[in-house]
């Protein structure tokens, strides 16, 4: 005669769901520290990525690509992760932008709108649709003029300077206009700026920054202020704020902010580097002897 099977007893079943609640919540943290790691990788190589393409762009000229382009009249204001488009294999969207234009001009609205995933990074908690032109602040604290929207990026280039009392430190230290690509024609104290070419970078490729995270870019087609720079602050990783998140370097990596550097290397900067450390990799012509274990 066959034996009858036992069924759970409610008791029985309870301690059952326990136990794999239990390991759930054991394996939740496993489970979202291997998603941000891979997070963490694709952004590094976005950056590895972004800083071929400058390096391409300064095998064809002789000079990295300007960080904006400034002057009176119209096509004022460009971003260089506009001009390097090329090199990321954007060029249809590169020929679809006018540089005769400003980049909130209706000839312009729709490339500027177009998401390019590698300006993107994958942490970012923030929304994704594209900013409305008139939230676009400039660097005089005026607005766009309405009618665009401009597609989001993170990734922004050292001008080697800072604009914003959150950076007075260094602009007292080190002066402006110190990084890797630079608006040029600016009359600066040391002198107007220009393209900067691989051996005006006395310090080192390897040794100088050419650009970084942003939390929060207002657009990778938006030149300067809020968009394709970064002002300095006085570490790389400040604390999250709307108001400092369009300017100074930051990421949604815990405890870190990626760079790559003018020779294409990439690095993780940890939240407590030294700010002499900091200020060393940021300036081309410093003088500073920074070792890769500082950072």
């Amino acid at each position: 005669m066959r034996r009858r099977r036992r069924a759970f007893t409610l008791i029985e079943l309870l301690v059952v769901i326990a136990i794999i609640g239990v390991l759930i919540a054991l394996l939740m943290p496993a489970v979202q520290a291997a998603r941000e790691a891979a997070r963490r990788a694709q952004c590094q190589n976005n950056l590895r990525q972004i800083g071929l393409a400058a390096t391409s762009y300064q095998t064809a000229r002789n000079v990295f690509p300007m960080s904006a382009t400034a002057g009176a009249g119209r096509g004022v204001n460009h971003s260089w992760l506009t001009m390097v488009l090329p090199e990321l294999e954007q060029r249809p969207l590169f020929n679809a932008y006018n540089f005769q234009w400003e980049n909130y001009a209706a000839t312009n609205r729709t490339a500027v709108a177009t998401q390019v995933s590698t300006y993107f990074c994958p942490s970012s908690p923030l929304a994704t649709a594209p900013v409305a032109s008139e939230q676009v602040r400039k660097a005089d604290g005026t607005f766009y003029p309405a009618g665009s929207a401009f597609a989001r990026n993170h990734y922004a280039a050292n001008w080697g300077g800072s604009q914003a009392s959150l950076g007075a430190d260094f602009t007292t230290t080190k002066t402006n206009y110190r990084g890797m690509m630079l608006t040029v024609r600016i009359v600066s104290p040391r002198g107007p700026t220009f393209c900067i070419r691989p051996q005006d970078v006395r310090d080192g490729l390897s040794n100088t920054i050419l650009a970084g995270e942003k939390r929060d870019g207002q657009g990778w087609a938006v030149g300067g202020y809020a968009g394709s720079e970064f002002d300095v602050a006085p570490a790389p990783l400040t604390p999250d704020a709307p108001d400092i998140r369009t300017i100074v370097t930051g990421s949604y990596h815990p405890g870190q902010v990626n760079f790559v550097f003018g020779d294409g290397s990439v690095h993780a900067l940890r939240e407590t580097v030294a700010r002499k450390v900091w200020y060393g990799l940021l300036t081309r012509d410093g003088h500073e002897a920074v070792g890769g274990d500082a950072y």
